[in-house]
C-alpha cells in the first residue's frame, strides 16, 4: 500500500509540475499559422465553395444528405453563403488564435468550426486535420495564451508575458501525442513495399506519383539514387518504431540512478535529440520534395514542446555564441 501511495504521488507532482509557458506558446502559433495559410491557400486557389459547400452549387460535400444532419447545416441551411462563412469563421479563429487572443476560447470555437467542416466533407478529413484536432483540444484547456499573446499583453502590458509559472501537463501531452503518433505510424506501415519483399520501394514510388511529388524524380531510378530511397524508406520505419524509446531517455533525464552508465551517457549527450533532429530533417525534405500540404510543417509547429522553457534562453546563448555575438546580460 506505501509503494501504490508513493507511485500515485509521484504520477501526481509530474503531472502537476509547473514552468512558464514558452514553449506551449510557440507551438500554439505554429500551429496556427499553418492552419492560417492552408486557409488563405484554400480562398487563393477559388476552393471555397467546392470543399465547404454542397454538389448542387459545385462543391463536393454530401453533409445534406447525412442523418442526423450536421449542427452547421441545421443552423445554416446549404449554400454559397454558408460555405463562405464557415470558411470565414475558421479563418477568423485561427487568426485569434495565432494572435493569442482569447486563446482557450479561439482554440474551443476553431476545433467545434473543424469539427463541422469534418462532418460536411469527411472524404477530405486528412490525418494531419485529425492531429491538429487533438492538439486543439489541449490548446482549449492549456494555458499556452500565457505567453507571446494579446491575452499576455492585456494582462502583463508585456507581449511576452511575465514568466508566471503555469502547468505544465500541456506540453507533456504534446509529446505523448508526437510519440504515439509517430509509434502508429511505423506500426501500421503494412503495404509490402515498406518491407524486404517489396525492395523497401516505398519512398521510390511516392516520389514518383505525379500527384504528390513536386519535381520530377525519373533519374532516381538509376544507380545509387534508388538504393538511396531504399535506405530511406528502410530508415523511415525504424525511426518511427523506435519512437518510444525518447520517453525511457526523458525518464533517465529525471531520473538519473534508473539509467546507469548508459542513461548517464544519453542525458550527458542529449541522445533523443536524435530523434528530433531526423524528424525535423524528414519533414522539411518532404515539405520541399513533395505536395503534401501542411502535413510537414504542421507536423514540425508540435517539435517546440521537446523544449522545456528554461532552455529556450539557453538556446539562444548558444546561437549568439556561434554567431559570435555575446549574449545581453538581462535583469531576473
Amino acid at each position: 500500500m506505501r509503494r501504490l501511495s508513493a507511485a500515485w504521488a509521484s504520477i501526481e507532482g509530474f503531472w502537476s509540475e509547473k514552468e512558464p509557458a514558452t514553449s506551449l506558446a510557440v507551438v500554439r502559433i505554429g500551429l496556427a499559422l499553418c492552419l492560417v495559410y492552408d486557409l488563405l491557400h484554400i480562398w487563393q486557389l477559388d476552393l471555397v465553395l467546392p470543399l465547404f459547400g454542397p454538389e448542387e452549387l459545385g462543391g463536393l460535400s454530401h453533409g445534406h444528405t447525412r442523418d442526423p444532419l450536421p449542427l452547421w447545416l441545421r443552423l445554416f441551411p446549404p449554400s454559397a453563403a454558408s460555405a463562405m462563412a464557415l470558411h470565414g469563421a475558421m479563418l477568423a479563429a485561427s487568426t485569434t488564435l495565432l494572435l493569442g487572443f482569447f486563446t482557450r476560447t479561439s482554440a474551443a470555437v476553431l476545433l467545434a468550426l473543424w469539427l463541422q467542416w469534418s462532418q460536411l466533407l469527411p472524404t477530405g478529413d486528412r490525418g494531419i486535420d485529425q492531429l491538429c484536432r487533438h492538439i486543439l483540444v489541449i490548446l482549449t484547456f492549456a494555458p499556452s495564451g500565457y505567453a507571446l499573446s494579446v491575452d499576455a499583453f492585456l494582462r502583463t502590458k508585456s507581449f511576452v508575458g511575465d514568466g508566471l509559472p503555469v502547468p505544465s501537463w500541456g506540453r507533456k501531452l504534446i509529446i505523448g501525442q508526437m510519440v504515439l503518433m509517430y509509434f502508429t505510424a511505423g506500426i501500421l506501415k503494412t503495404g509490402v513495399t515498406w518491407w524486404p519483399m517489396g525492395g523497401y520501394a516505398a519512398l521510390f514510388f511516392a516520389l514518383h506519383d505525379p500527384s504528390v511529388a513536386a519535381y520530377d524524380f525519373t533519374w532516381t531510378k538509376a544507380q545509387p539514387w534508388f538504393f538511396l530511397t531504399q535506405v530511406g524508406t528502410s530508415m523511415t520505419v525504424v525511426y518511427q518504431v523506435t519512437y518510444p524509446l525518447t520517453l525511457v531517455l526523458l525518464l533517465w533525464r529525471r531520473r538519473p540512478e534508473l539509467g546507469g552508465k548508459l542513461g548517464r551517457w544519453c542525458t550527458r549527450w542529449r541522445v533523443e535529440w536524435l530523434w528530433l533532429a531526423i524528424g525535423a530533417w524528414f519533414h522539411i525534405s518532404l515539405g520541399v520534395l513533395m505536395n503534401l500540404g501542411i502535413f510537414p510543417w504542421a507536423m514540425l509547429a508540435l517539435y517546440p514542446a521537446w523544449v522545456a522553457p528554461d532552455e529556450w534562453t539557453h538556446l539562444r546563448q548558444r546561437a549568439l555564441a556561434w554567431l559570435g555575438r555575446s549574449p545581453r546580460t538581462e535583469p531576473a
